[in-house]
């Protein structure tokens, strides 16, 4: 008799044991996603462009989002009159975290081209050419236009004067596939799509 309690007692102490067990189990698979959600607090990008737009004044040329270490940071450069900025943003928070003003990049690095296709353009086209950008599509109307075309996380961003014309320039990811897509700043039009497998 007191053998049979005693291997019940031990059963039941057992059963605990394994019970315990498995309820941790649990919690540290619920732990984990308790972190995804976290991670997936971000801020978008069309977001990130919004608030930077606003608190710049200016335009933002170009945004991607960067992974250092454990954190997610969007690195813009935005261009204020004259000017270009350099910022880094906390992905998570919307808070600038970095901030350079690049007193000689601006005229070197964005206007080259674009006076150069002007240039060679006789005085009507080089007219509409210097008013084009009032005509340009916003940039979430690009942002949709890109994922009508590609279900994916837009990673990328770059507003570009190329061939005579602006161009949204977007990086897309979904999984294992990436995705380049160029839109025309005024119209709308898809003008390329590339989309790429990434093998591990």
């Amino acid at each position: 008799m007191n053998k049979k309690i005693g291997m019940i007692a031990g059963a039941v102490a057992l059963a605990g044991v394994v019970g315990t067990g498995i309820y941790h189990a649990e919690a540290s698979s619920s732990n984990e996603g308790q972190v995804q959600i976290v991670e997936e607090e971000n801020i978008t990008m069309e977001d990130a462009t919004k608030k930077l737009e606003e608190e710049y004044q200016g335009t933002v040329k170009e945004l991607e989002l960067d992974e250092e270490g454990n954190k997610l940071y969007y690195e813009a450069e935005i261009i204020v009159e004259n000017q270009e900025y350099d910022v880094k943003m906390d992905a998570e928070s919307g808070e600038v975290v970095y901030e350079e003003v690049d007193d000689d990049g601006y005229d070197d690095r964005y206007d080259d081209d674009r006076n150069m296709e002007e240039n060679q353009q006789d005085t009507t086209v080089e007219n509409e050419n210097s008013n084009s950008k009032n005509n340009l599509i916003a940039q979430e109307e690009a942002v949709k236009i890109a994922k009508q075309l590609f279900d994916g996380e837009v990673v990328d961003m770059e507003l570009d004067y190329d061939d005579g014309r602006y161009v949204y320039e977007f990086e897309l990811v979904n999984g294992q596939q990436e995705a380049d897509i160029d839109i025309h700043g005024e119209t709308g039009d898809i003008l390329s799509l590339e989309v790429e497998y990434e093998d591990d």
